[in-house]
């Protein structure tokens, strides 16, 4: 699985920003991105706008930490 990271654009506000999913394939992703980048923004899909994949990012690059296991 990979988190592929996209740039967005909120009409109502201008705001650009960018966001990222994990996925197991770039379709997924690319089918489940824009209601992803509306609920984190509190807005309609339609307000989602220009929409392009930056990068990907493979599974061997994540590391993860627990939060307390330091």
């Amino acid at each position: 699985m990979n988190r592929y990271i996209y740039s967005y654009r909120i009409v109502s506000t201008g705001e650009q920003s960018r966001y990222g999913v994990a996925a197991g394939s770039q379709e997924d992703a690319d089918t489940r991105i824009r209601e992803a980048i509306a609920d984190i923004e509190f807005t309609e899909t339609e307000d989602v706008q220009g929409i392009a994949l930056d990068r990907v990012i493979s599974e061997e690059d994540n590391y993860y930490e627990c939060e307390g296991c330091t």
